[in-house]
């Protein structure tokens, strides 16, 4: 018998399912991705390196393989098919080749019988590194030597750009942005790195078939996705490659990119046996990409009556050492800068670069979570300038049905009209008769 039954909500009937993980989240008794277990599994572990920018001279994993219970110890020349994944562009390597290009990244994975067997191999690997000056300045990134010569970003239908160290830059032009206005603002904002901070750290299981190919049960928000970069690195089909959903204790786009997918596949294919890794917290905020930090620098023009004539906002964020989704991020960020309103004059500078900061990629709103405290910030600032309460002038500026975007596209579909939005806001702002101790006829 179903449990769905029909409901209305919002004018339109709509099935409402008893979700089957429900009751064992509140019991305890869901099995999350670290919970996992299989009858033989090894332990893997990964060698991370402890500068932002070196160059490899000589890794040496000898002394890692003869310690007690260690089955394998790899780097990337036992990477059997391409050397570099990424969910845009294949930049970053698998392990680290001739270089690390962030503090923590993955130099070597090793696979043993119990977890302390493979955390004490992992320490004895020698790496020996050649420090080199690390680009840690976003605004300096484009004046330094390029983290990626080979410019794997270009090439891809984007604006030119031949500065280094650029993952994408863009450019929003409409109206005449130099036009006029009675009052000015301008602002400089700063929006810090964040971390999703999910609280089922990276873990999972990859397990043999025995035929060549592998199952991989590890926590992910995109399944197809992960196939598709795990594959060539491992030289299999994609049909050899089966990525299983398990339970996944949050994520909020930190999950989009690959963790441990790779590394427990390429041990569990070496070793011929089940290969489980499980992150700690330290390593989870080393191991998996970051929101973005961005720089704006924005002004904003208007008339008298507080109507905007003009928005300029240029946009720097910083993409760290590889590119993941940063070319989405800041055509987000360029494509909400304005906010919900209606301006005819704009112009939108938006630049990613790379550095040698933590990799950055998908949070949740990513690219327009930054510009929208920017501009929020700015209709304050502007609200200040012209004596018109905030509220007030955000109403008289909202985007409505049939008005254009920053970006030049008509909006469609069917906006509250200014007339509702300014009854619902005055409603909002009137005490009730309860909070001024009255007596509610209710």
């Amino acid at each position: 018998m179903s449990t769905a039954t029909r409901t209305l909500r919002r004018g339109r009937a709509v099935p409402s399912t008893r979700r089957v993980d429900a009751v064992p989240k509140v019991t305890g008794e869901f099995a999350y991705s670290s919970d996992l277990h299989a009858a033989g599994m090894l332990w893997g572990h990964t060698v991370r390196s402890p500068h932002a920018h070196a160059r490899i001279v000589e890794i040496d994993v000898s002394g890692a393989l003869a310690l007690p219970g260690v089955h394998a110890v790899l780097t990337h020349d036992d990477v059997p098919g391409r050397k570099t994944y990424g969910l845009e562009f294949a930049d970053q390597p698998v392990l680290a080749i001739d270089r690390v290009r962030y503090f923590g990244e993955a130099v070597a994975v090793v696979a043993a019988e119990e977890p302390e067997q493979a955390r004490r191999a992992a320490a004895a690997v020698r790496v020996e590194y050649e420090p080199l000056e690390p680009v840690t300045d976003p605004e300096r990134a484009t004046e330094m030597d390029p983290l990626h010569p080979d410019r794997p970003t270009m090439g891809h239908g984007y604006r030119d750009d031949l500065r280094p160290n650029v993952v994408r830059s863009m450019r929003i032009a409409r109206g005449d942005p130099d036009t006029p206005a009675d009052v000015s603002v301008e602002g400089v904002y700063e929006v810090g790195q964040q971390d999703q901070a999910f609280l089922g750290p990276e873990s999972g299981i990859a397990i043999p078939d025995g035929e060549g190919g592998v199952d991989i049960h590890v926590a992910t928000q995109w399944l197809h996705v992960d196939r598709d970069q795990v594959a060539p690195c491992l030289d299999l089909e994609p049909e050899q490659v089966r990525i299983h959903l398990a339970g996944v204790g949050g994520a909020f786009g930190g999950r989009e990119d690959l963790s441990i997918q790779i590394h427990a596949a390429l041990l569990a294919l070496r070793t011929n046996r089940p290969v489980k890794m499980v992150y700690n917290r330290e390593e989870s905020f080393v191991g998996h990409i970051h929101r973005h930090p961005a720089q704006i620098w924005a002004e904003h023009r208007a008339t008298r009556e507080g109507r905007l004539v003009a928005v300029r906002m240029r946009i720097l964020v910083d993409g760290g050492a590889y590119a993941s989704s940063s070319t989405a991020v800041i055509s987000n960020a360029c494509s909400f800068a304005v906010g919900p309103y209606a301006v005819d004059n704009v112009l939108i500078d938006g630049l990613a670069v790379y550095t040698n900061n933590p990799p950055c990629g998908a949070m949740r709103g990513f690219g327009a979570v930054q510009t929208c405290f920017a501009a929020e910030a700015q209709m304050d600032r502007l609200a200040a300038a012209l004596d018109i309460d905030p509220v007030e002038l955000r109403l008289l500026n909202a985007l409505e049905t049939g008005g254009t975007l920053a970006t030049g596209q008509v909006v469609t579909g069917s906006l509250p009209t200014r007339a509702t939005r300014a009854g619902g806001a005055a409603a909002r702002r009137a005490p009730s008769a309860r909070r001024r101790g009255e007596h509610d006829p209710r």
